[in-house]
């Protein structure tokens, strides 16, 4: 589960702000947070800022880190990514750290770098109990220290190797190294499950993202699609898939694409492909070989009606069925332990159904997932639904910084209308809006 993020210097954020999903001691929907021996810590949070406030920099910080640590800073586009509107940010280091529980223990692991010419500057790795913190490594520009753990015993002379190793790769993070390398020995483990759990368990969805959890139609998904959609009674009563040839199936789409789907489905290994979408026409659609060596299209299908029913196409069907579709297959993550942050979460749908999410999420989740989103849905803003420590706001400041603060610094009633006091600019976190000169000469 992630703790805690830490970000500075990055994008809209200038000064170090610091997301912390630690569980306060507010005692109301204990059910929402997940019991560790030293602390407790929330399943879900909420995101709340005017446009242009810094939510989606939040998550976009998240992610940026999180490839860095996947790819090296030589495979990321780090161009102006610094706060640009100070002129000492250019020059000053960008930091990121990600405070995560792995099998009930708790590690701090962070960096800096200079973004602008991609070099590490600082990198650091702590395992966190409640009494205080233990090294495992730190690295300051090409010297790394380690502690106990790496220093002694068979790891001893390996990673005083790979250290050595390092001096000679400044844009490339220890951690991705020596994650790389696939180490079985014990000192190594729990980099390795470091890296695993951000690369695996961190699912990051923007608001035109595609979330890739769904493989080819078959019985069980379309079952599974179905009770769903259903659910949120969106009119589609059964889950259907319509085949056609390939040729009539793509006629519309660039031969060259064509091209390139029948030489991919030639190879031996390959027996089908999943298309999310081809332009802006949304669709998800699967090509394969059939028995006799034929490709075929098969395209997603949802029956709409009770008496008379009818089979439509994803294009056919409303933006928030569509949304729907891209949400559901999270459904099957909510209680394997993972980390789910949406950007834009309400983007297509009824109020009412992002509450019915949230509900959804809380009745299923059984293995410390989490569920983090931005959002501009102010009716998840209530107290029988959120605790105060879930709900966050994100503003910019006098310098055009975002600031980030929790609802819980507010000393409130646990039976206040939130919402209301929101909209009404209590918490801040709302547009201000400048009165606009109709006069003659603004030429409009």
């Amino acid at each position: 589960m992630l703790k805690r993020f830490t970000v500075e210097n990055f994008s809209s954020f200038k000064d170090e702000q610091i997301f912390d999903l630690t569980a306060g001691k507010t005692t109301i929907l204990r059910e929402h947070i997940s019991k560790f021996q030293d602390v407790n810590i929330l399943k879900t949070s909420v995101i709340y800022g005017a446009n242009a406030s810094g939510k989606s920099n939040l998550i976009k910080a998240i992610d940026f880190s999180r490839r860095i640590i996947l790819n090296d800073l030589s495979g990321v586009d780090t161009y102006k990514k610094h706060f640009r509107l100070s002129s000492s940010c250019l020059k000053k280091q960008s930091s990121f750290e990600f405070e995560i529980e792995i099998e009930g223990k708790f590690y701090s692991y962070g960096f800096s770098a200079f973004l602008q010419n991609k070099k590490i500057t600082e990198e650091w790795l702590f395992s966190r109990t409640k009494t205080g913190s233990k090294l495992i490594f730190e690295r300051k520009d090409s010297a790394i220290i380690f502690g106990t753990q790496l220093s002694t015993g068979e790891a001893k002379s390996r990673f005083e190797i790979y250290a050595d190793d390092m001096k000679n790769q400044p844009s490339k993070l220890f951690l991705t190294e020596i994650a790389s390398k696939e180490l079985t020995i014990e000192a190594a483990s729990i980099i390795n499950n470091l890296f695993e759990w951000i690369k695996e368990k961190l699912i990051i969805i923007y608001p035109d993202d595609k979330f890739n959890g769904m493989r080819a139609i078959n019985q069980d998904l379309a079952k599974s699609l179905t009770k769903y959609l259903n659910k949120f009674d969106t009119g589609v009563v059964a889950i259907n898939s319509i085949d056609e040839d390939f040729d009539a199936g793509f006629k519309d789409i660039p031969e060259a694409l064509k091209s390139q789907i029948e030489n991919d489905l030639s190879k031996d290994n390959v027996n089908e492909i999943i298309i999310h979408g081809i332009g802006r026409e949304p669709q998800y659609l699967t090509i394969f070989k059939s028995s006799d060596g034929e490709l075929k299209v098969r395209k997603l299908g949802l029956i709409h009606g009770k008496s008379i029913q009818e089979t439509f196409e994803l294009k056919d069907e409303s933006d928030g069925t569509r949304r729907l579709l891209d949400f559901i297959p999270l459904i099957s993550k909510f209680s394997l332990g993972f980390t789910i942050i949406i950007d834009e979460f309400d983007r297509s749908l009824h109020p009412k159904l992002t509450r019915e999410f949230f509900n959804l999420f809380n009745e299923v989740n059984a293995m410390n997932s989490q569920l983090i989103v931005t959002t501009h849905e102010s009716t998840l803003l209530d107290l029988e639904l959120l605790r105060r420590d879930e709900i966050w706001f994100i503003e910019k400041d006098e310098t055009d910084s975002s600031t980030l603060f929790s609802l819980n610094k507010f000393n409130l009633r646990y039976d206040s209308k939130i919402e209301k006091a929101y909209l009404l600019g209590r918490y801040g976190a709302i547009p201000l809006f400048n009165e606009l000169n109709l006069g003659q000469d603004n030429g409009v």
